[in-house]
């Protein structure tokens, strides 16, 4: 009688950004549960669950969180996939605990603290392009209305949170406590060049043609310190590509695994 063993499913972790939680990957679980293991986490302070969480909010705080994470889930190393703000969590990560993590697939990491000079000065024009509406109206209390403006800038165009599905608007103004902790954070990640260039796990650090400047510019060089990466362009999509198009976006992904 012969026997066949099947090879154990890889397990693909996903990590949401600002604004979000786990609830964002429920379609990408879908479109790759038959070939890997897919897990998600909801970082703390975000979700619904954890609003009023205890604890610091910054990105070193969510590296030793994911690290805590991925370490429970077993079965050797994991892939790593992150957007946003959770693409600088798991690149604080890798630089951490490499050994936890067989690659990663970062999509527009915003941490700036790896920019030379002038990269810099063009970065801080893009931000504050993009995020004085959002402090001021954290700072009047308006969260709805910041919710609104920091979606807008992350989809590069003005009525953009508004164009989203209904389902999409709901999960990010259920997120909207958290944005007075993002915009106050004083942690100070090692997100420096000197860091990036210890990550040896194969890395894939992806960014939208459409995306803002201030994305492309963290991305670029992000990648250009970190000597594993593969630099990805993402042709005409823009920063919230992971939630407007997952299709897309997983058939990055699965190109990533492939090769990984």
């Amino acid at each position: 009688m012969k026997h066949s063993l099947e090879k154990p499913k890889e397990t693909v972790l996903f990590l949401h950004g600002a604004l979000a939680d786990e609830r964002m990957w429920e379609p990408h679980h879908r479109i790759l549960a038959k070939e890997y293991r897919v897990a998600s986490l909801t970082q703390r302070h975000f979700g619904v669950d954890n609003k009023g969480s205890s604890g610091s909010f910054g990105i070193e705080t969510h590296a030793n969180d994911l690290i805590s994470f991925s370490a429970t889930l077993g079965d050797g190393p994991i892939h790593l996939i992150a957007w946003s703000y959770g693409a600088d969590v798991a690149l604080s990560a890798a630089i951490k605990a490499p050994k936890l993590f067989k690659s990663l697939f970062v999509y527009e990491p915003g941490y700036p603290g790896h920019l030379d000079s002038k990269k810099m000065e063009a970065f801080m024009q893009d931000a504050e392009a993009m995020f004085g509406k959002v402090f001021e109206a954290v700072d009047n209390g308006k969260l709805e209305e910041a919710v609104a403006f920091l979606i807008d800038g992350s989809g590069n165009r003005a009525g953009y949170f508004s164009s989203q599905a209904p389902v999409l608007r709901a999960q990010q103004l259920e997120n909207a406590h958290t944005l007075p902790l993002q915009l106050s954070q004083t942690e100070k990640p090692c997100l420096d060049k000197e860091h990036l260039s210890t990550i040896q796990i194969p890395t894939t650090i992806g960014y939208g043609s459409n995306t803002r400047n201030l994305f492309q510019i963290v991305s670029k060089s992000a990648a250009s310190h970190t000597p594993s990466s593969k630099l990805l362009q993402a042709a005409s999509e823009n920063h919230m590509l992971p939630i407007e198009n997952p299709e897309k976006f997983c058939l990055y992904i699965k190109e990533h695994l492939s090769k990984n």
